[in-house]
């Protein structure tokens, strides 16, 4: 969307010291170019008002700042600080939005259920939606400002660590549709517990407004429970009987991988097949299924979209090896409920071999150990035939517990133990924290193959 300087100092409260030509907003001075505004933010290494000179040497229209260059005669509009500035323009932006805006948070499942509501609704609306990993307090705000005015809906993905990350994002951009995926011991090094996790996500429900739509995980007990604010529409999905969209039956496909469910969406059944394996895809599946009949697209629309999801980045995205081996690269992240869903997959491949590449799950504080150990119960009951692991905590939980597996300090000293021990036809998962980049196995475990 395009801003005036009139609009940015409205929005922002700034003063207008030189007006200029209407154009779109971009924080990166590198980038900054024809058409865009430059606004300066601040970090612990860096000031972008330093950089003003290089925005507009690449032409940017003019610059938002908290104090003026010497010298400086193009548009400027100063604010007191760049950061709140750029949240109260996008903060503009939503006010002038009439379309449904649907947010999205929970400690897993975030970015590919994101997908799929994009691909349930690309039938009936002009969807934009967040891209990458911008769904922070700086990410979430560029998102809004990059809209396309043709845009008719707008699917944003909201990530936290901490209190009030939530809140602060619901309220910046007022979601219509509030989802929250599910709650699992996730970022708990900042909430503190479990419970401390599920208070962070409620926020989403909390700044719920009369005539949101609240889409319920009825299969996660902590979602379930989560008081509901009044004069709100409710819809729910899940596996128990009585959901609003409800999974009737799924399957992985053992010959591609993919899964095939079929589900009750208000009454009238459809089949879907989405490009990916296992039930938490079904079920994230399910949650798109729901948002979309909220928003009244037909059923039959809906599972042609999901037909078309693929998944996004490194997030259970099915790769092929030399000697028939499938790599299920989900190393964008993990924590302690993906590594069990993407285990839970590994376990229903009953035709082939499997091996879980495993790196540390980050930020669990004090749920460290017992949650590395638990995960480790869970590849060894699920029959994964050859175990690695990346990182201190994994490798101190196979110590207590005894679990034969490969050891190492990081992805890439597993991969080179690990030579010459995957087998043709092998179903290879990797998963881990993004610290420990998991994805830099694969080039030395299959020498250099992409």
């Amino acid at each position: 969307m395009k801003l005036s300087a009139e609009q940015i100092a409205a929005a922002t409260g700034g003063r207008i010291v030189t007006a200029g030509a209407v154009g779109t907003i971009s924080t990166d001075s590198r980038k900054a170019g024809n058409g865009e505004w430059f606004l300066a933010l601040k970090g612990p290494s860096f000031d972008g008002n330093d950089y003003a000179d290089m925005a507009l040497a690449q032409g940017c229209v003019g610059a938002i700042l908290e104090r003026a260059p010497e010298l400086w005669c193009s548009p400027l509009v100063l604010v007191d600080d760049g950061l709140t500035a750029l949240q109260d323009c996008a903060r503009f932006g939503r006010e002038n939005f009439g379309g449904p805006v649907i947010g999205i948070t929970g400690s897993a499942g975030k970015t590919t259920t994101r997908a799929m509501i994009s691909c349930v609704l690309n039938h009936a609306f002009q969807v934009h939606e967040t891209k990458g990993n911008l769904n922070n307090h700086i990410g979430l705000p560029l998102t809004i400002l990059s809209a396309p005015d043709a845009a008719t809906a707008w699917v944003l993905e909201m990530g936290m660590s901490a209190p009030g990350e939530i809140d602060l994002l619901q309220e910046i951009s007022r979601p219509t549709h509030r989802l929250i995926t599910n709650v699992s011991i996730a970022h708990s090094q900042g909430t503190g517990s479990l419970l401390g996790t599920a208070a962070c996500k409620q926020e989403m429900f909390d700044g719920a407004l009369p005539g949101d739509t609240l889409i319920i995980n009825m299969d996660d007990p902590l979602v379930r429970a989560m008081p509901l604010p009044g004069d709100t529409e409710v819809l729910s999905y899940g596996k128990l009987q009585g959901c609003n969209v409800r999974l009737l039956s799924y399957e992985i496909d053992l010959q591609d991988l993919t899964t095939k469910a079929t589900v009750d969406v208000a009454g009238e059944v459809v089949s879907v097949r989405v490009s990916a394996p296992g039930e938490h895809i079904a079920l994230d599946a399910c949650a798109a299924l729901a948002v979309g009949h909220a928003l009244g697209c037909s059923p039959s629309d809906m599972a042609e979209g999901l037909s078309e999801y693929s998944p996004v980045g490194m997030r259970m995205r099915l790769e092929s090896y030399p000697d028939g081996v499938t790599v299920l690269n989900d190393a964008y992240n993990a924590n302690p409920a993906s590594t069990q869903s993407a285990l839970s997959t590994l376990a229903a491949i009953r035709n082939r071999r499997t091996v879980a590449l495993l790196g540390d799950m980050l930020e669990l504080g004090e749920h460290e150990s017992k949650a590395h150990e638990e995960i480790l119960q869970v590849a060894v009951e699920a029959g994964v035939s050859l175990i690695g692991l990346a990182g201190e905590a994994y490798s101190a939980a196979a110590a207590r517990l005894g679990v034969d597996a490969v050891v190492a300090r990081d992805s890439v000293s597993l991969a080179e133990q690990l030579k010459g021990k995957i087998e043709p036809e092998d179903v290879v998962l990797v998963k881990g924290s993004r610290g420990l980049k998991m994805e830099l196995a694969l080039p030395v475990l299959f020498e250099g193959v992409v």
